[in-house]
């Protein structure tokens, strides 16, 4: 069978983590191996790491606090030998089926060229009962100028191929707004190939304590904006600027270009080159015209 190495960062997760684990225990068709790493947990989560440890079932270790970007690039940095990796949160609950579906489908690709698989999820909550379903109208960033606008993985989702892994160690990136927003747009700026399964595999919990979620909560998600657009400006463009200079030299001419547009787009006239330009859309009206608006008023 395929190798899976699920890497999963825990924070105090006492409630829902031990769920969680057996869940990718559970699944089938697929060898699982499963690393963890503790953000500086506080509560009973480092204890039920150990056991679970001691029983042979994972392997886990602990540091300083880097919150959840740099955790699960931190994995990544320490994954071992397998033939896929999983992005893997500590309170959801994953359906028998998930890791085999997605393999089964990056199988398809070539495995010189870096590949990844993610789709859509099951909001549920903190007692694993359906939720109104949150996903927008489906949309899949496959080309550069489309992950420029929104790289919209779920990382909880992610699948991932060896080559995909080594492309990501090449390079130590020392800004991310989020890991699974840096893999798909690493993964889409080297020519690779992405799958959206719009098929869900995982139950999405939401409860009081998740990092970002798939909230239904309108006040939230409309925060989740201004915040992007006024506390912490010009991020966006600056991930883009990061992944040139990383990735740059390996990229075709035309990502290589569109990246440089990203990074220079206050300069001259490019927020209207951008802006005029069809091909800087994901089909989604909300995301596409707050990308524009950021581009315009120079808050990208």
């Amino acid at each position: 069978m395929d190798k899976v190495i699920v890497l999963l960062s825990s924070y105090n997760g006492e409630m829902y983590i031990s769920e969680q684990l057996d869940s990718i225990l559970n699944q089938s068709g697929v060898e699982v191996e499963i690393l963890v790493r503790d953000d500086g947990s506080l509560d009973r989560t480092k204890e039920i790491l150990n056991k679970y440890a001691e029983d042979g079932k994972l392997r886990w270790y602990t540091g300083e606090n880097l919150r959840s970007a740099k955790s699960f690039m931190n994995l990544v940095f320490e994954a071992g030998e397998a033939n896929y990796y999983a992005f893997c949160d500590q309170d959801d609950f994953w359906l028998p089926e998930k890791l085999k579906v997605a393999v089964e489908q990056l199988k398809q690709f070539p495995e010189d060229k870096p590949a990844m698989y993610y789709s859509r999820y099951k909001m549920v909550d903190q007692d694993l009962n359906p939720l109104p379903d949150n996903n927008d109208t489906p949309y899949v960033s496959l080309t550069m100028k489309q992950a420029v606008v929104s790289s919209n993985c779920t990382g909880c989702t992610v699948v991932f191929n060896k080559n995909l892994l080594d492309c990501l160690k090449s390079y130590k990136a020392d800004f991310q707004i989020m890991h699974d927003n840096w893999i798909h747009k690493v993964c889409v700026a080297l020519d690779g190939n992405v799958y959206f399964d719009n098929n869900a595999y995982i139950l999405y919990r939401q409860h009081g304590n998740n990092v970002i979620g798939g909230s239904t909560n309108i006040h939230k998600r409309l925060k989740r904006h201004i915040n992007t657009a006024f506390v912490n400006p010009c991020y966006r463009s600056k991930s883009i600027a990061v992944l040139y200079d990383g990735f740059g030299s390996k990229m075709t001419k035309e990502n290589r270009d569109i990246c440089l547009m990203i990074k220079n787009y206050k300069a001259g006239f490019n927020r209207f080159k951008i802006v005029m330009d069809r091909n800087y859309k994901t089909g989604n009206r909300r995301i596409d015209f707050i990308f524009k608006v950021a581009v315009l008023l120079g808050v990208f």
